[in-house]
């Protein structure tokens, strides 16, 4: 099928494409499909814990080495980091999230400010240089790129930006056709019609869109890869330093978890059959399967070595049902909506194939993602100590 000229340069795979809108079709991609049939057990080996610790001075003595490591890697150009501004912020409202300011009246102290502002003071501290990855989706990548000329991508060294967009694909009805194709369709904007499909294409994009290339020609050999929603997965080298000491126990990737709690309805760390720890969407465990079951939630935020991400990674795709306006009243169900599928894959998924760490990190220090405009107010005063300590606000 034909996607619209405006759309045609997002790496949109059209057999790719036809082949999963027939699966639809057949029934063999059916919501049902994404359970496992059985539930994996807890994780049976312990993360590496890096919360604060009773026994102080163990404790301040294992930071201190595992921080010497981080800022050594850090200062001598190993490390990057990879901000995932893509998606199609759907529970936020639409739109690009990333651009939306963080702190009441200040409306340049945006989620990117922010992100890009940690990485500017990370590398005038350390002396270093610091390269910063974007990922944009079709629905994100016009109005971030004028954000970022806007804010000077928060002072970062020119030399040190680079940006690429991830996939589209066209959401269809269950019966697999493509919703560009019904009566109605040109009414509409194109984030009703088309949908980003996940994070699960970041990595073969990164190596498709060359800058996987780029970091790995200067050098970098690890990567932090996190949501430009969560503000607190910065460049700790503490955390930097637990992962590359996983690496040297064999690990490609780290995930950074912490302690599950009430309303925490996302991912869990789990054991599959053959042993291996993964990361597991909560929609992937077996109906009936209770989340508590599982103490350790995925927080998506994955230190991943340059290596790992240099490689063919097998991953799952889901077909998603959402329900969406639609002009065509004759289409619309009893709640004036219609019923549509999108595909998507899940970056969480490297973990069942590449060797994993996982590292259960400070969930006030390392994690505050803001999923919905409310949390914005919800966390205003993290949100202002972030932006303060990022020498976005004063």
């Amino acid at each position: 099928m034909d996607v619209r000229p405006s759309l045609a340069s997002f790496s949109f795979d059209a057999a790719r494409f036809d082949e999963l809108r027939q699966r639809v079709s057949s029934g063999v991609l059916d919501p049902s499909a994404n359970r496992l049939a059985t539930a994996p057990t807890p994780l049976t080996k312990p993360p590496v814990d890096l919360r604060p610790g009773a026994d102080e001075a163990r404790t301040a003595q294992r930071r201190a080495r595992l921080g010497a490591k981080g800022e050594a890697a850090l200062r001598a150009g190993k490390v990057g980091i990879l901000v995932l501004n893509g998606g199609m912020a759907t529970r936020f409202g639409g739109g690009a999230k990333g651009v939306v300011p963080v702190v009441e009246d200040h409306p340049r102290a945006s989620f990117l400010a922010v992100k890009l502002g940690q990485v500017r003071v990370a590398a005038e501290r350390l002396g270093a240089r610091i390269p910063v990855v974007l990922m944009h989706s079709f629905a994100t990548q016009g109005a971030s790129e004028a954000h970022l000329a806007e804010i000077d991508w928060s002072g970062v060294n020119p030399g040190d930006r680079d940006a690429f967009s991830q996939s589209i694909m066209p959401r269809v009805l269950p019966d697999g056709t493509p919703l560009p194709e019904l009566s109605g369709a040109s009414e509409l904007p194109d984030a009703d019609l088309y949908c980003a499909p996940g994070h699960g294409d970041t990595l073969g994009r990164l190596r498709g869109s060359g800058a996987l290339g780029r970091l790995q020609a200067r050098g970098v050999e690890h990567l932090l890869i996190s949501n430009v929603d969560n503000l607190g997965a910065s460049l700790d080298p503490v955390v930097l330093g637990a992962h590359l000491e996983a690496v040297e126990g064999g690990a490609g990737v780290s995930v950074e978890v912490v302690r599950r709690e009430a309303g925490d309805a996302g991912g869990c760390v789990a054991q599959l059959e053959d042993g291996t720890g993964a990361i597991v969407e909560a929609f992937r465990l077996p109906e009936g399967v209770d989340l508590v079951d599982y103490p350790h939630f995925n927080t998506n935020t994955l230190w991943v070595t340059t290596e790992a991400a240099d490689r063919e990674v097998p991953l799952t795709w889901f077909a998603v049902r959402k329900r969406i306006e639609w002009p065509d009243a004759s289409r619309v169900g009893a709640d004036g909506k219609l019923e549509v599928v999108q595909f998507e894959r899940l970056i969480g998924q490297i973990t069942e194939t590449v060797k994993s760490a996982y590292l259960e990190v400070d969930r006030t220090a390392r994690f505050c993602p803001i999923k919905v405009r409310e949390d914005l107010q919800k966390e205003a005063d993290v949100l202002r100590t972030f932006a303060r300590e990022a020498g976005v606000i004063s």
